[in-house]
């Protein structure tokens, strides 16, 4: 997954809660208030969930990056000469 990706994912973990939220709370006829309120408390708690997924997975990437691009070095291995010759 691409990092510009990634950076829409608190969006669209919003976006998709709130949209279930809605037709939830439309389907079972709650008034507005009560629907605004616990719309806006749903978009609230996801918005920061989606931030802290983003958060580990681009923390995870980066790990990733820096284990692939560890150069591997023969400074300081010790050499043995073959003793049969």
């Amino acid at each position: 997954m691409k990092p510009k990706k990634i950076r829409l994912l608190p969006a669209f973990i919003t976006l998709s809660a709130g949209a279930i939220t809605s037709i939830s709370l439309y389907v079972t006829n709650q008034d507005l208030i009560t629907t605004l309120l616990v719309l806006f408390i749903v978009l609230f708690v996801f918005y920061f969930i989606g931030v802290l997924a983003m958060k580990i997975i681009m923390d995870f990437m980066k790990k990733k990056e820096k284990v692939e691009e560890e150069p591997v070095s023969d400074e300081g291995q010790v050499l043995e000469k073959d003793t049969n010759e």
